[in-house]
This record gives C-alpha cells, sequence and structure tokens, in this order.
C-alpha cells in the first residue's frame, strides 16, 4: 500500500509541475485567454426593469473578447449603478465568478444580481437660509414618489453649485431613515455675500483710461430677486445701467429682467446721448441661453457734419450665445457663440423700419501646456429703409481690443456691415506671464467690399486671480506712418 501511496503522490507532483510549466509559457508569451461564457442574471423585484434589460442586451462583456480584470471590474460597477440608478439602492451579486481553466483555454464569467426593493425619493428639505421655501422648491428636478436616482441627485447638486444664488451645496440622501422605501434628502446651502463690487480698468492710447464699476445686490426679499448697477467711465463710452432680475419656474433655466441705462457715446465719427428701457425672457437649454427682449431707444445723435437728429425705436431682439470654457476666468481651450436678430417697423413707434443680424465666436485651443491660440470673428449686417434716421448705437463699429488692435475703440466706422476676424498666440514666458503676438483685420462700412483695416503687434498677459491684465502693442498697419498704440485691460474678456 505504501508503494502505491508513493506512486499517486508523485503522480499528483507531476501533474502540479507541469500545470505550472504550462501556465507559465501562457504568460510568458503573452497569449490572451478569451471569454467562453458570460451567465448574467437578474432577480428580485426589478428583473424586469427596462434600463437593467437594456444592460444585460448591451452588456460589455460578450464571449469570445479577450478576459481582462479592468473590464471586469468595470461592468461589474457598471451593473451595481445601473441598479442604483433605478432605485434598487440595496442591489447585491448574489453570484460573481470568474471560472479560468487553463487546461480547456477557457474564461467563464458569472454574474447574477437581486436588485432587492425598489426606493423612492422621499421629503427634501433644505438648510436654514435668506430664501423662502418655496423658493428653494423651485429648484428641484425631482419629485417626492419618483423612483429614486443617485444619477438625479448628482445632477440636482451639480446644478445648484453652478448656480449664482448659492456659493456651495451638499446633497445628502438618508437612506438609514427611510420610511416606506421614501428616502429622505437633505440640502446644505452655504450662501454668498449680499452684495459683491467689481470693478475694470483699461487704456488705450487714443483714448485714455477707462473706468468700469458694478454693484450685484444678490438678495432682494427672499424669492431670489437680485439687482445690479454699472457705470462706464471712458472718453468714448459713459454710461449708467441698471437691471432688476427676477427668477422664473426653473430659477436655475428661467429668468425675466427689466432694465433701463443711459449713456453718453463719442466715438471719431458721431456723437450721441441714448437712454433704453428693455424687458427680456431668458431661458438656457443645453447650456444655450436664448434671450427675447422688447427694447424702446430714444437717442439724439449726430454723424460726423450731418444735422443732429432725434429717433425713437421700439424694436424685438432675439439672441441665442453659449460659453463652454474650461476656466470662466483664465479659460485655456473652449469656445464662445453669439447670434442676435433684432429689427423694427416704422410704423409701429419707430423712426424707420431695419432689420439687423449679427454672429460672432472665438475659439480657444492649447495644442501644448504651455502655448495657447485664439481665434475670434464677428460679422453683422443691416437692411435699413433710412439709414439716416438709424440711431448711432444701432449703427456698427470697429477698432480696440476686443475688435481691431492698433486703432482706437469704434474709431472705425459707422457702418451697416461689421466683419472682423483676429488670431493670436500666446506662450508661457515666466511664472504667470504669457507673450502674445496678434494680426487682426476687419472694418464697420456703409460699403460690404470696402478695403479692410489691418492691426498687428505683441502683448504681455498676466494671469491673475481676477482675470488676465493684458497689454498689446499694436501697429495700425492701413494707416500712413503705420502709428503704434498701447492698450491695456484688466479682467476677462469672454
Amino acid at each position: 500500500m505504501k508503494r502505491w501511496h508513493t506512486i499517486i503522490i508523485i503522480f499528483f507532483v507531476y501533474l502540479l509541475i507541469n500545470s505550472s510549466v504550462y501556465a507559465k509559457e501562457v504568460l510568458q508569451a503573452g497569449a490572451v485567454l478569451p471569454i467562453t461564457h458570460v451567465d448574467l442574471k437578474i432577480s428580485g423585484p426589478g428583473k424586469n426593469d427596462p434600463e437593467l434589460q437594456k444592460l444585460i442586451t448591451n452588456f460589455s462583456l460578450k464571449p469570445g473578447q479577450p478576459f481582462q480584470t479592468d473590464a471586469y471590474e468595470k461592468a461589474k460597477n457598471t451593473l451595481f449603478q445601473t441598479a442604483n440608478d433605478q432605485g434598487y439602492l440595496k442591489a447585491a451579486l448574489t453570484q460573481h465568478q470568474v471560472r479560468i481553466d487553463l487546461h480547456t483555454y477557457t474564461v467563464n464569467i458569472i454574474l447574477h444580481l437581486d436588485t432587492g426593493s425598489r426606493f423612492y425619493f422621499g421629503p427634501v428639505t433644505f438648510s436654514d437660509t435668506p430664501f423662502s421655501n418655496d423658493f428653494l422648491k423651485r429648484f428641484q428636478t425631482f419629485h417626492q414618489g419618483e423612483p429614486f436616482s443617485s444619477k438625479t441627485l448628482l445632477t440636482f447638486q451639480q446644478d445648484l453649485n453652478k448656480s449664482r444664488y448659492f456659493q456651495q451645496v451638499i446633497v445628502t440622501p438618508d437612506i438609514a431613515h427611510a420610511k416606506g422605501n421614501q428616502v429622505p434628502v437633505h440640502v446644505t446651502l452655504d450662501i454668498p455675500k449680499a452684495k459683491q463690487y467689481n470693478a475694470g480698468l483699461g487704456y488705450g492710447t487714443f483714448t485714455g483710461a477707462r473706468l468700469t464699476l458694478g454693484a450685484d445686490y444678490r438678495r432682494i426679499g427672499d424669492s431670489g430677486q437680485h439687482f445690479t448697477t454699472q457705470i462706464k467711465l471712458s472718453s468714448v463710452l459713459s454710461g449708467l445701467a441698471l437691471k432688476y432680475f427676477i427668477p422664473g419656474k426653473n430659477p436655475l433655466t428661467d429668468q425675466y429682467t427689466v432694465s433701463a441705462d443711459a449713456q453718453k457715446f463719442t466715438p471719431k465719427n458721431g456723437q450721441s446721448f441714448s437712454e433704453k428701457f428693455s424687458g427680456s425672457y431668458m431661458k438656457t437649454l443645453q447650456e444655450w441661453q436664448h434671450t427675447i427682449s422688447l427694447n424702446y431707444l430714444i437717442e439724439r445723435f449726430q454723424v460726423e457734419n450731418d444735422p443732429s437728429k432725434v429717433s425713437r425705436i421700439l424694436y424685438p431682439s432675439y439672441s441665442v450665445s453659449r460659453i463652454k470654457v474650461d476656466n470662466m476666468i483664465n479659460p485655456h481651450n473652449g469656445t464662445t457663440f453669439n447670434f442676435t436678430l433684432q429689427g423694427a417697423n416704422e410704423h409701429v413707434i419707430s423712426a424707420t423700419s431695419f432689420v439687423q443680424s449679427e454672429i460672432k465666436g472665438k475659439y480657444i485651443v492649447s495644442p501644448t501646456d504651455s502655448s495657447c491660440i485664439i481665434v475670434r470673428a464677428d460679422l453683422g449686417y443691416t437692411v435699413v429703409n433710412d439709414l439716416a434716421r438709424l440711431p448711432l448705437t444701432l449703427r456698427y463699429f470697429a477698432g480696440g481690443l476686443n475688435s481691431i488692435r492698433g486703432y482706437a475703440f469704434s474709431s472705425i466706422g459707422p457702418g451697416r456691415y461689421l466683419e472682423t476676424a483676429s488670431v493670436e498666440a500666446r506662450h508661457h514666458i515666466y511664472g504667470d506671464f504669457s507673450g502674445a503676438v496678434f494680426y487682426d483685420v476687419g472694418t464697420a462700412t456703409d460699403h460690404f467690399n470696402d478695403v479692410l483695416f489691418r492691426g498687428e503687434g505683441v502683448g504681455v498677459i498676466y494671469h491673475s486671480i481676477i482675470g488676465p491684465v493684458q497689454l498689446y502693442v499694436g501697429k495700425a498697419m492701413s494707416k500712413p506712418g503705420k502709428p503704434l498704440s498701447i492698450q491695456f485691460s484688466i479682467g476677462s474678456d469672454l
């Protein structure tokens, strides 16, 4: 008997050694084990849930694919996440195995999920704030009794954090105190200061200093209404603007505004004093902000040596815009876009009839960590019955830091047409400083095929916490002698 025991032991040792050698050879050869079979089953109250059934149909692990541990773990996590997003918060794997047979060179995967009971959204409570509970409830994108979804809750928190009304938001589901499978949700809100002040500063060789002062009164009452005021002072454009904001049904996406502003505009080829009153409705859909406005403009203006005129214009306008950048203060990648369409009829409280459209955009890309390229363009077109009756502020001008550098602000124009384009390359120099070279081209004119003005030059940009501090030296290539000018500004130009 001892002899047979010895033979059996030797036989098993032989098999063990050969299996190890075989496995080692497979690993050394870098051979891939294919998935032979996937046994995926869902049981429990949610076994027929449409989203879970869709996941089974499109499950990422399929026979014939190479087995990879990372892909297996990711598939398990997706299974859990999908179940949780449908309200099955206590879903559990009753079986989860990966059976690898190196002799038959097969991989069998077994994943059996029991969904457990479904949970639903319960009552939502907010921490103490200056806002009324009725106003805060308007931010909710879900209702009590709907299937609980961690994805919906995360989106809700992210939307609140992006809102101007809150500085920090923490949304906490209280699963431990769920009653009748309804999960209470508590929202902790950190509210910013009631008032905010801001300032902007600029300088141009031909226009002198520019100063902008503003104040934001963030809370008027407890219903989210707020008020802003801004004063602009410069040799070309000075004025006072007031705007009152009223949140709509969903404060995240709907807003009404009432505004009034008065300004003195003295460009190179004219002058005007205007008063404008506006009412607007703004709606945000999929990152796009749509604005419908009704404006009433009263303006006394003079173009070059023509007699002074007074025009009253009642005109509706529509605009759509989007800002999608990686950083609102110092962007490195992203796009901005704006389209405006407006017009008036001389038979409806207007001095003349006109239709005007403008489209402008900017593209920012950073091909390397130390370089950035900015491309922008602006096109405008006006059809008008009586150009002499069209107020100066409704005509196009070009020139200045965000138009054609090397020329004074609004020194080109006025015109019925606008076309400008620019390309700028920036490169990191040291610390928070970057150098830039640019080339700008364009015009504002009454004749579409007029010669374009060209500007080129260099700049230095300091990337501060309040936005870029920009200093440019531009050369007016289309002027006799190609004179140089300096233009300076502080603050983001998005």
